[in-house]
């Protein structure tokens, strides 16, 4: 048993797309609620589609992972990982999150059987990790009775007192080096009573009363083309109400239709609905700069758009978008504007602060200096690998957060004892808020350059998004563009917590799509990829079976009592990233992450703009 922390230990958990277990999960995180013991975690590995596992989450080239039927210890399968002759210092992965609400600050006691063949150069696992706020707090890997060489079957356990300060966990199994190893019947205690898994999921063909009730829910959409009549949207009118803020998600960030619909959604939610802002994934000052071309008409388009730092987003379909907004603004039939609410480069920001800064407040700029100074040497140390990173770090936090403390400290100078240096030089172009906000953008990017959660950018989006709402009339409605997870109330994303703080007034929009191929950066750079059809099972699945090829799907309709209800059960459902993957996941929370799904039955690649700009500062990969 392994206590704490071994020597050989497992990627870590984040959003950026760093280690084996992000490159499985292309940045998504699973949907838990407070109902997450009803989740289906099959521990038994008695479950698979397509010859894989459901519920797992597999990875690491040079592996194989697959059911294995005839070598077991109990059921009718276990699970197999065997190496396939790539890199023997690899690990071969399967995991899951496990809901930290049903164990903090209790005792575990996991087990489960491995059996081996011809393991060497590592050996078999059962492992077990717990995440706080900056980083795991105990690793619990076998790292010392993991099973090497050739072993029947034998049972495994360790035990482990989960600490209170625990945010996250996440549990499977492994192989290292050569061999194969099986796996089956993992068990969790707490506190000494058995965990007992949720209902199996339903995975064969939707039966005719699931298909008739989609087919008379569903509405139907006549094209994805933006400038088509209203008359097929305007069922959209009932379903967000009088929310103010609307959730456009995207299941990859290279489908053209996606990207196509939301823009005749947008088009239409300000038309139709009077929403007057737009804020898409992006970072904030940079997407700022678009605002003042569809606003005033200033800049290229096409230039301001490559200036957003993201391939995702530089294609013909965001620009032909961001050409209607300025054309809608000129037309007289109302107003949109253009921001961002993400915050993974500081650079623009930084810039912004600074002239500010040398405006109003110039004795304070060397200090502004030096802390951005600090702050772009620690990023670029952590971009390098370099050790120096952790001793630098803490000084270059500290120092861009007193920089924005300074700043909204100038709100409130007492004039009898200070003149306030703000109205002593009233900036000509930056306003006191609008420097305070770029100074916070310089801290949530410091900030995130240390996050092991993978759960702060989604905070600090969600927060730069109330900020944007803040700044506008009161009563003024937004639509948001991101990927499927952020726009999602699953825990942790973006829009759980905009969910949290704004109710129902947030509705979410979710993609999906069953077969075709997506722009995604991979093995052969940045080109369209293949995607994996649905099958049995998954969402997408029942929307494909019922031949209808584009429709929106309202999921508050499905309830316990009518056929919908099997969306309320655990089903899968595919969410992919900027990199290819299969993408589907297993959720038990489909219908409460959404309130309704958008469902085009192919995806085309999106159309690329040229691009070859390096981005300053951290690479999207979600």
């Amino acid at each position: 048993m392994n206590t704490s922390r071994g020597p050989l230990r497992l990627p870590p958990r984040c959003s950026g797309g760093r280690g084996i277990i992000a490159i499985l999960l292309t940045g998504l995180l699973l949907p838990l609620t407070a109902n997450a013991q009803q989740r289906y975690f099959n521990l038994d590995f008695e479950t698979a589609t397509r010859g894989r596992l459901h519920s797992w989450y597999t990875g690491s080239t040079g592996y194989e992972y697959s059911p294995d039927t005839t070598v077991r210890m109990s059921g009718d399968q276990s699970f197999r990982i065997s190496w396939a002759g790539g890199n023997a210092y690899n690990i071969g992965v399967a995991s899951q999150q496990f809901p930290i609400e049903l164990v903090r600050g209790k005792h575990v006691r996991v087990s489960g059987w491995i059996r081996t063949q011809g393991v060497t150069n590592g050996y078999a696992a059962i492992w077990w990790r717990v995440d706080g706020q900056s980083g795991y707090i105990t690793l619990d890997n076998m790292s010392s009775t993991g099973p090497r060489g050739t072993t029947g079957w034998a049972r495994y356990a360790f035990e482990r007192d989960i600490s209170p300060n625990g945010v996250d966990i996440w549990f499977g199994v492994f192989l290292s080096g050569y061999g194969t190893a099986w796996f089956d019947g993992l068990e969790i205690d707490i506190d000494g009573v058995p965990f007992q898994d949720g209902p199996a999921p339903y995975i064969g063909e939707p039966t005719q009363e699931q298909l008739d009730w989609v087919r008379n829910t569903a509405i139907p959409i006549s094209s994805a083309d933006p400038g088509e009549s209203y008359d097929d949207l305007m069922p959209l009118k009932d379903l967000i109400g009088d929310a103010h803020i609307v959730g456009l998600g995207e299941a990859t960030h290279g489908t053209s239709e996606f990207f196509r619909m939301k823009h005749r959604i947008i088009d239409f939610l300000a038309s139709e609905m009077g929403f007057t802002i737009f804020a898409i994934e992006a970072n904030m000052p940079e997407a700022y700069r678009v605002n003042d071309y569809v606003l005033n008409g200033r800049g290229d388009p096409k230039e301001l758009l490559k200036g957003m730092y993201f391939w995702t987003w530089n294609t013909e379909e965001v620009l032909d978008m961001i050409l209607w907004m300025r054309e809608f603004n000129l037309s007289g039939k109302g107003r949109m504007q253009f921001t961002g609410f993400d915050m993974q480069y500081m650079l623009v920001a930084a810039g912004i602060v600074r002239d500010f800064v040398k405006e109003a407040d110039p004795d304070y700029l060397p200090t502004v200096d030096a802390a951005h100074a600090l702050a772009i040497e620690v990023y670029n140390l952590k971009r390098s690998g370099s050790p120096d990173f952790a001793a630098k770090y803490d000084a270059a936090a500290e120092a861009v957060t007193a920089v924005r403390e300074h700043l909204e400290s100038l709100r409130s100078f007492d004039s009898g004892l200070r003149k306030d240096p703000v109205q002593r030089r009233p900036s000509q172009h930056i306003t006191l808020d609008w420097a305070i906000q770029n100074s916070r953008i310089v801290e949530q990017a410091t900030l995130l350059l240390a996050d092991k959660t993978g759960l702060y950018r989604d905070e600090q989006m969600a927060a730069n998004i109330d900020w944007i709402l803040g700044q506008a009339p009161p009563g003024a409605k937004i639509v948001l563009w991101a990927h499927d997870y952020h726009v999602s109330r699953t825990e942790g994303a973006m829009g759980s917590h905009l969910a949290e703080r704004h109710g129902r007034d947030y509705v979410v929009l979710g993609f999906g799509f069953h077969e075709g191929s997506y722009n995604a950066v991979g093995p052969q750079g940045l080109t369209a990829y293949n995607a994996s059809p649905s099958f049995p099972g998954s969402v997408e699945y029942l929307c494909h079976k019922t031949g209808m090829p584009q429709f929106i799907l309202d999921l508050r309709k499905a309830l316990p009592d009518n056929p919908g209800a099997w969306l309320l059960g655990p089903v899968q459902f595919r969410i992919i990233g900027a990199v290819p993957a299969d993408g589907f996941y297993a959720t038990s929370t489909f219908t409460h992450d959404y309130d309704a799904l958008i469902y085009f039955d192919h995806s085309s690649p999106s159309a690329l703009l040229p691009f070859s700009s390096s981005p300053p500062l951290r690479i999207k990969s979600r």
